[in-house]
């Protein structure tokens, strides 16, 4: 059997692939490679470094468990101090040595004969490794295009959320922003303030809830250095979820017939719109602005933006929310469908990424499996699904960090932490049982699917049918493969006591022995 160059490949260098190589190690297994396009850990926290940038959850619960910092500047860290936290917690764990940084895969391949991953690297050495570990992140790649004419013909600057140019200095510049999502929100409240003039390009209007934010006190701090005080606000905090929102959607709402949750789902949603009403009436002054930011679609269709800083920015004479649809880019600026011209010195492309969810994302001939199975046409053709969020039957020895039907939760750390968990688990349970492949079941793959479906049914009606809006939780086979319908506490527990019968664990000598006997 020919030997790989590593027992275990890690895609990506972002909060999940941190996650799987400490619970490797934990496992004892140190025989692995972290494969990073980038240039350094981190992920999203590197690529974004834009005005504003913050995490949209308390920072508390943004936190890998293994390395809980009480150090936190803020309730809701700054991007930046994320970024640092990663780096330092890939230090502490010493992986920096396993890092195979400027190396982005473009190609996976198994290979049947050999049982093992083959690699293939961007101007750079192939990888062979018995296991892989996707763990690419769910924000792929910045969307390369706007379906706006005119981008070339500006002769300005241009900066996107994941390529901000630190050097730039917006003050006193006229600034257009197109996209009211949480990177266009965060960067219209920070550059608001110093601009000569801002235009904010709104499609589709935003629930922006307020942001309750605040300095954590140094006698905070000093409290969430006390054995035990951080975990147990992160299980505080678990547990707060799945009782007051997990729970109820899959086990109680699941249970009402459609044409009830129909009736029930806009009664929500309004009640929810016009305590919105309210908030906009107290923050933002001018009455035609409110009306224009009051959202069409319910509140849980699409995640919520999470500013303080937003709205009130809206206040400011030179900030101006347009809802005209742009014509096109000019080389000046920007013209809208009524024929007015605004000038601009920089655009600020905040129009989205290619996300996990959708099937145009996988690029085929790129995540390849036994007797040609392509992973991308699959989807294409059938849907994403996975079993667990991570595993695919036509895959053995992989599995991805954020996969369909895979985010549990509120945390993404957290999430990632849990979907890792399994896979490790797997890996070590073949290694210890002397296996070389171990491949979730047709059938657990199936059942799993079947279940997903049965539980999922409240969240999949809300958004679609109820909802009736095109967001990154429904794709372009109208499914909703985000969310996973399963408590926090039911998926760790989960992820660490899942049935082992689900795989099928091979042993390659045996399989070869038992291949060349006679009939």
């Amino acid at each position: 059997m020919t030997e790989p160059d590593y027992e275990v490949a890690i895609i990506g260098a972002g909060p999940g692939g941190i996650a799987s190589a400490h619970l490797l190690r934990e496992k004892g297994i140190h025989d692995f490679v972290i494969i990073e396009r980038g240039n350094d850990f981190g992920g999203t926290w590197r690529d974004n470094h834009y005005p504003g940038l913050a995490v949209d959850i308390p920072t508390l619960w943004y936190q890998l468990s293994f390395a809980p910092n009480p150090n936190w500047s803020r309730f809701f860290a700054p991007g930046p101090e994320i970024h640092r936290y990663l780096q330092d917690t890939a230090t502490d764990l010493g992986l920096y040595e396993h890092l195979r940084p400027d190396s982005e895969v473009i190609r996976q391949q198994w290979d049947d004969e050999h049982s093992l991953w083959r690699l293939e690297i961007r101007d750079g050495t192939p990888v062979t490794a018995r296991f892989v570990v996707s763990s690419v992140g769910g924000y792929v790649n910045a969307k390369n295009s706007v379906d706006i004419d005119g981008v070339e013909d500006f002769t300005g600057t241009i900066l996107r959320p994941n390529a901000w140019d630190d050097s730039y200095d917006a003050k006193g510049k006229r600034i257009a922003v197109i996209g009211t999502g949480s990177s266009g929100v965060q960067i219209t409240g920070a550059l608001s303030a110093d601009a000569a003039n801002l235009d904010v390009y709104q499609r589709t209007p935003a629930w922006v809830l307020p942001k309750v934010d605040f300095d954590i006190s140094p006698r905070l701090r000093r409290m969430f250095r006390l054995p035990g005080v951080v975990p147990l606000v992160n299980a505080a905090g678990r547990l707060t979820m799945d009782i007051f929102m997990v729970a109820p959607i899959i086990h109680v709402l699941s249970r009402l017939p459609d044409k009830w949750l129909r009736r029930l789902m806009p009664l929500y949603d309004g009640w929810s719109r016009l305590l919105y009403r309210l908030l906009l009436r107290a923050v933002v002054d001018d009455p035609a602005t409110r009306r224009k930011l009051v959202p069409r679609y319910g509140i849980m269709a699409k995640r919520p933006v999470i500013s303080s800083a937003f709205l009130p920015a809206l206040n400011n004479p030179n900030t101006h929310l347009i809802t005209t649809p742009i014509e096109r880019i000019t080389a000046t600026g920007i013209r809208t469908t009524d024929g007015v011209e605004h000038p601009a010195d920089l655009l600020v492309l905040a129009t989205g990424y290619e996300l996990w969810i959708d099937a145009e994302t996988y690029r085929p001939d790129t995540i390849l499996g036994p007797s040609g199975f392509d992973l991308a046409q699959y989807y294409r053709a059938h849907g994403l699904h996975s079993y667990a969020g991570t595993a695919h039957p036509r895959l053995p020895n992989r599995w991805e960090i954020v996969g369909p039907l895979g985010f549990v939760g509120f945390a993404w750390l957290d999430y990632v932490e849990t979907v890792a968990a399994h896979a490790v688990r797997i890996i070590a349970e073949t290694r210890h049982r002397g296996a070389q492949i171990a491949t979730v079941s047709q059938d657990a793959f199936n059942l799993w699917n079947d279940r997903m479906r049965r539980d999922g049914r409240v969240a999949h009606l809300y958004y679609t049918a109820a909802s009736s809006l095109n967001t990154y939780f429904v794709n372009s086979q109208n499914e909703t493969p985000y969310y996973r319908p399963q408590t926090i506490t039911g998926s760790r527990q989960f992820a660490r006591h899942s049935p082992l019968s689900d795989y099928q664990f091979t042993n390659v000598h045996v399989a070869a022995l038992s291949e060349e006997q006679p009939a």
